[in-house]
């Protein structure tokens, strides 16, 4: 009776890892590590796997570096399909011939390796062929990207892509390769497409999907001051004997053996929940208790540092000798980094900006400063905001910023007081209006002619600023006299300005122009100061310079409070404030009809 019970008893749900623990075998011709897999040696791939069999999920993006694992992750994926959930399954690689190898070098030698699969063949030797193979509950594709035909022939439930950055943006005159094999799955329910490829640039179909999903990352405990983290190159040090990673908050040193003890601890953490740059202790432990099944697309990225077979030492290496050799560096940021590649043109260093701190604490006042302008930066949940302080020869100083859930913070930090000995109150603040434009307006009326609502646009033209009336009349479209005006800010023609002048105040030894920074301004609000760099975008016809955020980085508030504050500045007319030496340099020069009457004599002569 208890045998017959136990055979009518429901088989236990495993997860995919589960599965590749108990089955899977690596084949020693192809394997760095032969024999039975273990989840363990790589556990940053566990939720890569599982993800592919959650209730929810439909679509999952691997972005990372070379050797991390994500290859056999995929087919770990396609063996427990095969064995456990038989399903139409295909591989789509970027060419027939990547597609040839795939089937010759991964799958039939992972099948011939793992007994469990080795028994979904059939006895039909005909069933194993370069293209496809046929199994007994199962069929498994291999397809190029480059064939529209290939990619549109079959229904499948679970699609492998790999390499997904050299796919072709567009299969022929058909849809591009990823919306093809979408369009196959629409038949299962439970359909999972699952794309993994190191990153190239911008524009590539691995970064545009990373971005589409939850973009989570690995954080981990710090083995020392048990604070979590994300393993970031800059951190990576060393001298003449050793390399080391440098704790991003403890500041100790870490060794591989670190390395291995805190990736075995770690737990994927969406942005939303925690920012690679805003730490949040508490936000990380409340996700670890979280069942996480609702999400349809999970997004990851991982670099090496991650990979257990490649050590600190060997990064370096690796970094040294392609730092100076731009080929060499591209391959380094793409598949060490896991990071795009970018022609950057211009950008703004950490080293920069630290030389604008000055010893002075947020709220301080100089008495230099004659104008105050502010900026707030509008966010889903919620709002930064800067002030700062202008003078003579567009000197400039960061009062202070922080972090505001509520208007009312804001409306009482930036217009209820004032400050310093003039008892200065805020002459104009540009709020964002990307985000919940109904608040800003509110926020505006109410704080009007002060508040000013903005929309940052990246234009090529010289004009810094433009305007939009929002309210007019119903019958003749009229804009009505006190109406509520909108500036659209030419950001990019300001950020140079911003980032002309970070630069000219850690180089220059004249005050003019200068930027200074509080010393107790927040560590991420400083860091997010150099948040962008100036890239050649060549994706179009027309081929322009654009900031865009630095890999590596997630946020840039601070970085965009200081350019509105900049045009805010402009708008009131702050360039205008001059200091006497300013003054007298400007009397001294020629007025305009004596150039005039000193041009013809010069061309005489």
């Amino acid at each position: 009776m208890t045998n017959e019970r136990s055979a009518w008893r429901p088989a236990r749900r495993i997860t995919i890892s589960e599965w590749a623990d108990s089955h899977r075998v690596l084949d020693q011709r192809f394997a760095a590590e032969p024999g039975q897999w273990r989840t363990d040696r790589t556990p940053y791939v566990r939720e890569w796997m599982n993800a592919a069999r959650s209730k929810n999920c439909r679509r999952i993006t691997i972005l990372a570096s070379t050797q991390v694992g994500k290859t056999e992750a995929l087919n770990n994926i396609a063996g427990f399909f095969m064995h456990q959930e038989p399903s139409p399954i295909m591989l789509v690689m970027p060419n027939r011939e990547a597609a040839q190898v795939a089937a010759e070098k991964r799958i039939v030698p992972m099948i011939m390796a793992t007994p469990a699969l080795r028994g979904e063949l059939t006895e039909e030797r005909h069933d194993v062929k370069k293209r496809e193979i046929t199994l007994r509950r199962s069929v498994f594709y291999f397809r190029s990207a480059n064939s529209a035909t290939d990619l549109a022939s079959v229904p499948v439930r679970l699609v492998l892509g790999d390499e997904c950055d050299k796919w072709p943006r567009w299969a022929g005159r058909e849809a591009s390769p990823l919306d093809l094999v979408t369009e196959r799955t629409r038949t299962f329910f439970n359909h999972v497409v699952v794309l993994a490829s190191t990153p190239t640039t911008r524009d590539g179909l691995i970064w545009r999907e990373f971005e589409r999903g939850d973009e989570r990352r690995y954080w981990m405990p710090c083995p020392r001051c048990g604070k979590h983290q994300t393993f970031v190159f800059k951190q990576v040090k060393w001298d003449d004997d050793a390399t080391w990673y440098e704790c991003l908050l403890c500041q100790v040193k870490l060794d591989d053996r670190d390395k291995r003890w805190m990736t075995q601890r770690g737990t994927w953490v969406p942005r939303e929940v925690c920012a690679a740059d805003n730490l949040d202790e508490a936000a990380i432990t409340e996700w670890k208790t979280i069942t996480d099944d609702r999400t349809e697309h999970r997004s990851y990225h991982i670099w090496a540092a991650y990979s257990p077979w490649i050590t600190w030492e060997s990064i370096r290496t690796k970094f040294e000798d392609a730092r100076h050799d731009p080929e060499s560096m591209m391959n380094f940021t793409n598949s060490w980094l896991g990071e795009l590649w970018e022609e950057r043109v211009e950008t703004t260093t950490d080293a920069i900006v630290d030389a604008c701190i000055t010893t002075r604490k947020q709220f301080d006042v100089p008495k230099e400063v004659l104008v105050l302008t502010a900026s707030v930066d509008v966010q889903k949940d919620y709002m930064v905001w800067a002030l700062q302080g202008w003078g003579n020869d567009e000197e400039t100083w960061v009062i202070a910023a922080d972090r505001a859930n509520t208007w009312d913070e804001v409306g009482d930090v930036l217009f209820r007081n004032t400050y310093g000995e003039n008892n200065l109150r805020v002459q104009c603040c540009l709020v964002d209006s990307r985000y919940r434009r109904d608040e800003v307006m509110d926020f505006c009326r109410k704080w009007h002619p002060s508040a000013r609502m903005i929309a940052g646009v990246e234009r090529d033209s010289p004009l810094p600023f433009s305007t939009v009336k929002l309210d007019k009349h119903p019958r003749t479209g009229q804009a009505l006299k006190h109406t509520m005006i909108v500036w659209t800010v030419n950001v990019d023609w300001f950020k140079d300005v911003v980032a002309q002048r970070l630069r000219n105040t850690s180089e220059s030894e004249t005050n003019a122009g200068a930027i200074h920074l509080p010393a107790d301004l927040s560590i991420d609000l400083l860091r997010q100061i150099s948040s962008e760099q100036k890239i050649v975008d060549r994706r179009t016809t027309k081929v322009r310079r654009r900031w865009v955020l630095r890999p590596g980085y997630q946020r840039n508030e601070m970085w965009d409070l200081l350019v509105y504050n900049a045009a805010a500045a402009r708008i009131i007319h702050c360039d205008k404030l001059r200091s006497d030496a300013q003054m007298r340099t400007h009397a001294a020069r020629p007025k305009r009809r004596e150039r005039r009457a000193i041009a013809p004599s010069i061309g005489r002569r």
